[in-house]
């Protein structure tokens, strides 16, 4: 049996390198020691519910993912003992029915460190492999990528490589060229560089709703639609079409009484309509929204706080999105070394 951990930015490699390891006749578990929630009053974790099922896993939520947590977690501090003590009892209990463990942490090692639960501390005490997943916008996360990598091995851990994920076209050779260069040269090998691609990084409004709660009176049967751009609908009604007319696929974000400028929004390709500070729209807007097939969110909050929180929305992959699933393995099988990873998990188990 091995485990091991992916500290994650992006859903793809977990799910990817999972399906190709069970497609080489490989039985793969899925151990999540800290979930994360938005909506506390939900308790699931996203993460936890897609690989439950795409292993076919036995196991109950609580079983595989022993903690959630949302963005206030000190909390935890005093209970942190016990937690590492279940997230042990649950790897042990994966690690007896599986040839691998896929361990998935935060996006970063530094998370949970206040409590003791953060990714080096949770690999050493399950004694597993590391690799990292990082972005690869710009020189800063190079920087990260590298800092963290040693951090790694400063902490005795095994360290099999680095993932770039969702790389830009932009900044593609850039990664291939100077970034990949600079970390196998400090002993760190690159084992995928996965171009970023827009079915798997564009939110749905599915997941805006979840982020921004409020209710929806308008457009269930559309919450799968991609968002890729948000715009606030601050402007007077005479620019508002012109306005609107600049992107696609956008979330427009307006206060409930601007009946002019919703329903020039819906005029133009929208993916959901964003009606702030709990005030009930006219009946003119609903009404078109339903003839354009445009969701409409009515939410308590301000036009600030609410595009605050918009920014914080994450493409997630659902067990439903067989075509996102199918493309996170082919993603694997193309742009990983997944050879090489899986070889180098064989080494370090010997």
């Amino acid at each position: 049996m091995q485990s091991l951990v992916i500290i994650n930015s992006g859903k793809t490699p977990s799910v990817g390198l999972a399906l190709k390891l069970v497609q080489e006749g490989k039985k793969v578990s899925y151990l999540k020691p800290v979930g994360n929630v938005v909506d506390l009053g939900r308790r699931e974790d996203d993460d936890t519910v897609l690989m439950k099922e795409v292993l076919g896993m036995e196991e109950s939520l609580g079983e595989i993912t022993p903690l959630t947590v949302g963005a206030s977690f000190i909390r935890y501090q005093r209970s942190s003992a016990e937690y590492l003590h279940r997230i042990k009892e649950s790897h042990r209990k994966l690690a007896a029915k599986s040839d691998l463990v896929i361990i998935e942490s935060g996006p970063s090692p530094e998370l949970l460190f206040s409590i003791g639960l953060d990714a080096a501390t949770i690999a050493q005490e399950l004694k597993a492999a590391v690799v990292m997943v990082s972005k690869a916008a710009d020189d800063w996360d190079l920087d990260r990528t590298l800092l963290f990598n040693e951090y790694l091995r400063s902490r005795q851990l095994r360290v099999l490589g680095t993932i770039f994920n969702h790389v830009s076209k932009q900044v593609m050779d850039k990664v291939r060229g100077v970034y990949q260069p600079l970390l196998e040269e400090k002993g760190f090998p690159v084992l995928g560089i996965v171009a970023a691609q827009r079915d798997l990084t564009l939110p749905t409004v599915r997941e805006v709703w979840d982020i921004l709660g409020g209710e929806l009176l308008e457009g269930e049967e559309y919450l799968d639609r991609r968002v890729e751009e948000i715009m606030i609908g601050a402007m007077n009604l005479e620019s508002a079409l012109t306005f609107f007319r600049r992107a696609v696929n956008k979330a427009v974000v307006t206060g409930g009484d601007r009946t002019g400028v919703a329903l020039a929004a819906l005029e133009t390709d929208t993916s959901v309509l964003i009606l702030t500070g709990d005030v009930y729209p006219d009946v003119k807007v609903v009404a078109r929204a339903h003839e354009k097939g445009v969701p409409v969110i009515l939410v308590p909050t301000d036009t600030y706080t609410t595009v605050e929180r918009l920014h914080r929305v994450a493409r997630k992959i659902r067990p439903t999105d067989t075509a996102a699933i199918s493309l996170a393995r082919q993603n694997v099988e193309e742009h990983v070394n997944w050879a090489q990873l899986f070889q180098a998990l064989e080494e370090a188990r010997a």
